[in-house]
C-alpha cells in the first residue's frame, strides 16, 4: 500500500477541540477509529481502497497533519480532498463571524468560538444512510445500527488495520439484503427506518446521484434534495443533513431538530423558526454553533 504524509493548510482559527468531539460522537466501528491523537477511515477510492488518517491539531497550527494509505497514488488528490471536507478546511471563518457575528442572540456564541467548522462526510450516499438509521435515536445507538451494517455487507479491507476491518457498504450492496431474516438481523430497528433504507439504495441504484468525491462535478444540491424527498421515508431533516454533510451546503438547517429546538429557542426566548431563515445564507454554521453550545451546556 502506498503511504504519503500530507500537510493541509487551513485558515485560522480553527476549533480542533469541536472538530475532535463532533467525530468521536460519530465514529462508526469497522469503517472508522479515534483516539486522542489520531482519527482514522477506509474510504472507498477510484483504484482501490484507502486509509486516511487525520492527526489531531494542536491550538494555534497553521493546517492539519495527515497520513494516507493508498491502494494507489493516483488517489492521492481525491484523499487530501476527503480529509479537506471532513475538517472543513476550505472555509475562512472570517466569512462565517461576518455572517452571523452580530446576530443579536447567536452573535455572542459566533465571537466565542469563532473557529467552529461544519465537518463533512465522503460519500452522499453514506450521509444519508447514517441520517436515516439516525432518525428518533441517539447517536450510539445510530453508531451501533450502523456498525452492524457495515459489518453485516460492507466490504472486508483486504488486510484489517486496527479497528478499521470494513469499507462503508455501497448502494448495491444494501439493497441486496433481500431476505426477511437478513432485513430483520441486520436492520433490526422499526419496519418504516427499514423500508426507507432499502428504497434509498435503490433510488440511487435506479439514478439518484449522490455522488460528490468529484468536487468540481456540478452536483446541484436543489436537484439532490428533491431526489430525497421523493424516496419513501425521507423527509426535511434528512434532506437538509445530506445538503450539510455531503455537499457542503453552507446553508443547510435541520430546523426540526429537537436539541437545534430547543437550544435556540433557550437563547432566544421565542419559538424557533424551523427554516432558521434569520441565519442565512450560514444556516449550517448557526446550526453548528446552536449544537456545540447544547454539547457544552450538558457537561
Amino acid at each position: 500500500m502506498y503511504i504519503t504524509l500530507a500537510e493541509l493548510p487551513l485558515t485560522p482559527p480553527f476549533d480542533g477541540e469541536a472538530l475532535w468531539a463532533y467525530l468521536e460522537a460519530r465514529t462508526v466501528a469497522g469503517v472508522e477509529d479515534i483516539d486522542g491523537v489520531r482519527y482514522r477511515r477506509a474510504v472507498h477510492l477510484a483504484h482501490g481502497p484507502g486509509i486516511l488518517e487525520l492527526h489531531r491539531p494542536e491550538p494555534d497550527a497553521p493546517g492539519l497533519h495527515a497520513t494516507v494509505h493508498l491502494s494507489d497514488p493516483a488517489d492521492q488528490a481525491d484523499a487530501v480532498a476527503i480529509l479537506r471536507r471532513t475538517a472543513d478546511l476550505d472555509r475562512d471563518p472570517a466569512e462565517v463571524l461576518e455572517g452571523l457575528g452580530s446576530h443579536p442572540w447567536l452573535g455572542p456564541l459566533v465571537r466565542a468560538r469563532p473557529g467552529l467548522r461544519a465537518p463533512q462526510h465522503p460519500g452522499g450516499f453514506e450521509v444519508a444512510l447514517r441520517a436515516i438509521l439516525a432518525q428518533q435515536v441517539s447517536l450510539a445507538a445510530a453508531r451501533t445500527h450502523t456498525a452492524r451494517l457495515v459489518r453485516a455487507v460492507g466490504t472486508p479491507l483486504p488486510e484489517a488495520d486496527g479497528g478499521l476491518t470494513h469499507l462503508f457498504p455501497t448502494p448495491a450492496q444494501v439493497a441486496a439484503i433481500d431476505t426477511d431474516d437478513d432485513v430483520l438481523t441486520v436492520l433490526a430497528m422499526p419496519a418504516g427506518r427499514r423500508r426507507a433504507v432499502l428504497a434509498l439504495a435503490q433510488a440511487v441504484l435506479d439514478g439518484l446521484d449522490l455522488d460528490v468525491l468529484d468536487l468540481g462535478g456540478g452536483i446541484c444540491a436543489d436537484e439532490v434534495e428533491a431526489g430525497l424527498l421523493a424516496v419513501p421515508g425521507i423527509g426535511p431533516w434528512t434532506a437538509q443533513y445530506v445538503r450539510m454533510r455531503a455537499l457542503g451546503d453552507p446553508d443547510a438547517y435541520c430546523g426540526t431538530d429537537l436539541v437545534l429546538r430547543r437550544t435556540a429557542e433557550g437563547l432566544s426566548g421565542a419559538p424557533a423558526d424551523p427554516r432558521g431563515t434569520e441565519f442565512a445564507p450560514w444556516r449550517t454554521y448557526a446550526a453548528h454553533h446552536l449544537w456545540r453550545h447544547a454539547q457544552l451546556e450538558a457537561r
